[in-house]
């Protein structure tokens, strides 16, 4: 994960739903029903906050290869 929110990449307010951003869905596959792990850090339109993001099983292959 990112250490700082500098570090964190930005992604658009239109590419993201809310569920994915505050960590209730997988942010690849957008799954509800499974197990998810923190993945890392976005930010949104470049703001001062970074958000954790959350990946299933399933996903987190294919994040980290």
């Amino acid at each position: 994960m990112s250490s700082t929110y500098k570090d964190a990449p930005d992604v658009g307010v239109e590419e993201v739903s809310i569920a994915r951003l505050h960590g209730l869905a997988c942010w690849e596959c957008g799954a509800v029903t499974r197990d998810l792990a923190p993945s890392g850090d976005v930010r949104v339109n470049g703001a001062a906050r970074a958000f954790t993001v959350f990946v299933c099983a399933e996903c987190r292959p294919r994040v980290t290869s």
